[in-house]
């Protein structure tokens, strides 16, 4: 009875809590920031990019994703190259292998892990970033020999910011950031210990967010876009 009364209770944290990438801010929210996304790009389901929900993602997809949390199976999806809101507006501009603070904003705190990756679009200007290519340079946490950042907890439903490392070997005209929460809200069996539990095995939701971004080099004398000014009313 009590496993019972835990499952539904990590069901209904998993249906009320939503949660986004601030900064860089996510294609999907970025018309909460920025004037020029208000009338192609503005989405109410913004907090919601989680894979079309735990179940679809697996049983459907097996596990898969599109890159900025829309359902894989979706034919074309909204943020994605070709999608209706998609602009590909770069949003934030770094320096080459800078150290660099990410905010997310989450409703609800789902325990679990972030992770974020990066991939440069700059060989193919014309394509979108693949799953694929965002897995090549997952990035680590400053101060950590961790790709994962597991101090959710302790922040609550409040602003997250998380020190991340960007690799020194990369520089591009367009970059796409992507933050990945695997939350640890569902109830699983872990398939090495046999023990069951929040979190433990492997089908766990998953939110996800995209954002365009310049990295410039150590030499490149790339203008420099005006940063988005992110109000905190």
């Amino acid at each position: 009875m009590l496993k019972l009364l835990v499952f539904f209770f990590f069901c209904l944290i998993s249906i009320n809590g939503h949660g986004y990438l601030l900064e860089p801010i996510a294609r999907s929210s970025a018309w909460l920031v920025d004037p020029s996304f208000k009338d192609c790009c503005t989405y109410e389901g913004h907090m919601e990019m989680f894979c079309g929900g735990v179940g679809h993602q697996w049983n459907t997809n097996g596990g898969k994703c599109g890159i900025c949390g829309e359902p894989y199976d979706r034919a074309v999806k909204l943020f994605e190259k070709g999608g209706r809101k998609y602009l590909g507006k770069i949003v934030q501009t770094y320096k080459q292998g800078q150290q660099i603070d990410v905010k997310i904003k989450l409703s609800a705190n789902h325990q679990g892990y972030f992770e974020f990756r990066l991939c440069n679009l700059d060989t193919d200007p014309n394509s979108d970033a693949t799953q694929e290519c965002l897995d090549r340079y997952l990035l680590t946490i400053i101060d950590t020999n961790s790709t994962k950042y597991r101090d959710i907890t302790k922040h609550g439903s409040e602003m997250i910011t998380v020190h991340v490392q960007l690799p020194p070997n990369i520089a591009c005209q367009h970059c796409v950031f992507q933050w990945k929460y695997t939350t640890g809200n569902n109830w699983g069996r872990d398939p090495t210990t046999n023990k069951s539990g929040p979190g433990l095995g492997r089908e766990n939701e998953t939110f996800m967010g995209c954002s365009d971004i310049t990295i410039i080099g150590h030499t490149t004398t790339t203008t420099r876009p005006p940063k988005i000014i992110i109000s905190r009313t």
